[in-house]
């Protein structure tokens, strides 16, 4: 199993202070197998080409994350915005681009301009797309998620999910029952742990060992999916962190 690192959960303070590049050299020390790049940490002074050279260098994989919506306002697929993210994910080097699902419609969403817009935009056919269940009602509904994932299945469009741990509960979700519906369209985990604190949902980092609910829920996915580091890390931290999630794996491989 392949561990990533989201840049989000870096500490913003040390990745506005250090930069990218010294964060992704920390990151390929600590031994992880990928980055996500988050759009909306970068500044203006970043340059994706190098980031991706230097990511290409230290043997990681990049992921590339946009919070911009696969699905606009007006119900359909926004292929100005879309293309231009695949234009950066292409000059990042990126294997993978994930959004989230936006504003979806079961019945208005044009699903055969979704197919022509990637047709369009993918010609290489190597950048893998995916949806991401965010914290919002829409973007975070098993039943809307599922009702789309199995229209792009069937009119074969090539989109698959990135599942988020903990973000099913922001939308009053059961994490497993969303596993259960959605584990055959999953080509990358997000994994966090969320608890509630003065009312509100917050993000820690997970337990270790792993619980047993959340060892449950990992198994439900194929092995080949990436598991990402998007919870609270720091510097010092990182590297104990990837290692345990290795071998929690390992062990539950060799338990299977």
């Amino acid at each position: 199993m392949k561990v990533f690192v989201c840049m989000n959960s870096i500490p913003m303070e040390r990745v506005q202070t250090l930069g990218h590049l010294e964060i992704i050299k920390t990151i390929a020390n600590a031994g992880a197998d990928g980055i996500e790049i988050r759009k909306e940490l970068l500044s203006p002074d970043d340059s994706l080409k190098e980031l991706g050279t230097l990511c290409r260098e230290l043997n990681l994989d990049i992921y590339y994350s946009a919070p911009e919506f696969l699905i606009g306002s007006n119900l359909q697929m926004n292929e100005q915005g879309f293309k231009q993210l695949v234009s950066e994910a292409d000059e990042l080097g990126a294997k993978l681009l994930k959004l989230p699902l936006g504003h979806y419609d079961f019945t208005e969403t044009d699903m055969t301009q979704v197919k022509e817009v990637l047709a369009r935009n993918l010609q290489n056919g190597e950048l893998k797309i995916t949806i991401e269940n965010d914290q919002t009602l829409g973007g975070g509904n098993v039943n809307t998620i599922a009702h789309f994932l199995s229209r792009t299945e069937k009119l074969d469009i090539p989109i698959e999910l990135t599942f988020d741990t903990g973000n099913w509960l922001y939308t009053e979700e059961v994490p497993l029952k969303a596993a259960q519906e959605l584990a055959r369209y999953v080509a990358y985990i997000h994994l966090k742990q969320v608890k509630r604190v003065k009312g509100e949902w917050v993000t820690k980092p997970v337990s270790m060992p792993l619980l047993p609910e959340v060892m449950e829920l990992l198994e439900r996915f194929s092995d080949t999916c990436p598991v990402a580091i998007e919870f609270p890390v720091t510097l010092e931290n990182i590297e104990t962190y990837i290692s345990l999630l290795k071998m929690e794996q390992e062990v539950s491989h060799e338990r299977a």
